[in-house]
């Protein structure tokens, strides 16, 4: 592990935001700091040399050995919203229901709150959900199998979208990286993408978790726009948006 005094003070700065967040744009690094993007690519690629952190889609991520961890660190932040956010909407989820549930730390938490419920089918490439809810033996559970991502735990690939695109779930909700300034739910990478649109695409209703840190953000892989929502459940006042789902539950959080 380099010394601290081989860092200069923007690098610093980077690393504790990188200790907080799960990425960090090069174009808001440079307008943070008032410096050039060459600067700041500069400053990223000693930090990428020292290992301390990974170029990732136009920014940096922390480095793949922290990765493991960071996954328990993205399940714990912000974890008062995302169980406020869950349990809203588990308590809009009919019993008898099939649901889709996707991607994220959002949607495991909405697991959490389905644990105790009974005549309900899940299906999800989650393998956390799968572990959560695979507790309680009156849920039918199904589990996509594929590539197994044990950085995210999650399954993607082409043997996912296809056992996906078989079933016809009443709902199907899903989290995301980031929902950009023009309305766009976006990804990190299409894997993810892909999943959550298949997901979307079978379902007879499409909800979105996203609490207040994915808003106003960018991520390089578009999924849909917001007005494709049926619901949307998050912790932040969506007054930037032109073009919204007919239903947004706010739910106020500390």
């Amino acid at each position: 592990m380099p010394q601290e005094a081989e860092l200069n003070w923007r690098q610093r700065e980077i690393l504790a935001q990188l200790a907080k967040t799960e990425h960090l744009e090069t174009d808001d690094l440079a307008t943070q700091f008032s410096v050039t993007t060459q600067t700041v690519r500069r400053d990223i690629n000693q930090l990428c040399a020292l290992g301390l952190a990974r170029r990732h889609h136009g920014g940096i991520n922390m480095p793949s050995a922290h990765v493991n961890s960071d996954y328990q660190r993205r399940l714990q932040r912000h974890s008062g919203v995302k169980t406020a956010i869950a349990r809203a909407v588990a308590e809009h989820i009919p019993e008898g229901a099939t649901v889709m549930l996707g991607i994220g730390t959002t949607v495991s938490a909405i697991a959490e709150q389905l644990l105790t419920r009974r005549n309900l089918r899940v299906i999800t490439n989650n393998v956390q959900i799968a572990h959560i809810l695979g507790a309680n033996p009156d849920l039918d559970i199904w589990l996509a199998g594929g590539k197994l991502r044990a950085n995210d735990q999650d399954m993607v690939g082409h043997s996912v979208l296809q056992f996906l695109s078989r079933f016809q779930p009443d709902i199907a909700i899903i989290g995301c990286a980031a929902v950009n300034e023009e309305g766009w739910v976006c990804e990190f990478s299409p894997d993810e993408a892909d999943v959550s649109d298949t997901m979307l695409s079978a379902a007879s209703a499409r909800w979105l978790v996203a609490d207040g840190s994915k808003w106003q953000r960018s991520a390089p892989v578009k999924v849909t726009t917001l007005s494709q929502f049926d619901y949307v459940f998050t912790n932040d006042v969506l007054s930037n948006y032109s073009t919204l789902p007919p239903d947004i539950a706010f739910i106020p959080c500390d």
